[in-house]
């Protein structure tokens, strides 16, 4: 009987750990991802991940699109997947919580990929109706493809201002042990974008 006894103290300390540790997960989770608003640097590594990851994903899907011979049904798969990939990163970029001190670069972030997925959902709905695909990117050339085209600079403008904005924050570091200078003024924030020139 002792050990029966033993036995289920410690099932039912290993549950009690086991839920515990549950609950200091989900609460990790949640406070990092429902929490309230970022710091400019909290803010500004998310974007950079978000940013990296999409572009990984778009040289991945590019290269694969340019790997096989084109075709309607290829090029039509292509586009779904690029939809699917700008659509995800919209939703990443629009579940930052910015903070007031990047409150108007957030807006300007939503406004300029929520164009050029509008523009790319166009494009998309212009190559659903190619009777026939016998170049990689013969869409370039459309009425759709030139629009995308314009947004797309946008969206590098976007990307060098944006980095401009974070670059200038390098000063503040000699401002860190300024007792009375309140935080968000000594935020040195690093990121690296990767934009075009």
């Amino acid at each position: 009987m002792g050990t029966s006894w033993a036995k289920l103290t410690a099932t039912r300390e290993g549950i009690a750990v086991r839920r515990s540790l549950a609950w200091i997960c989900l609460t990790v989770v949640l406070g990092a991802c429902g929490g309230g608003t970022l710091t400019p640097s909290e803010y500004a590594e998310r974007a950079e991940s978000l940013v990296a990851e999409m572009e990984a994903q778009f040289v991945s899907l590019d290269a694969e699109w340019e790997a096989q011979v084109p075709t309607v049904d290829g090029a039509q798969d292509y586009w779904e997947r690029r939809l699917e990939i700008r659509t995800e990163f919209l939703e990443g970029v629009r579940g930052l919580k910015a903070s007031a001190g990047v409150a108007a670069q957030h807006a300007a972030a939503l406004d300029v990929f929520e164009r050029i997925t509008a523009a790319d959902e166009a494009l998309a709905a212009r190559v659903a109706t190619f009777d026939s695909v016998t170049e990689h990117w013969q869409w370039v050339d459309t009425p759709e493809g030139q629009a995308a085209d314009a947004v797309l600079e946008d969206v590098f403008e976007f990307c060098r201002s944006s980095q401009e904005e974070f670059d200038a924050t390098a000063d503040r570091e000699s401002l860190e042990d300024v007792p009375w200078v309140p935080p968000e003024m000594k935020e040195a924030i690093k990121v690296a974008f990767g934009c075009p020139p």
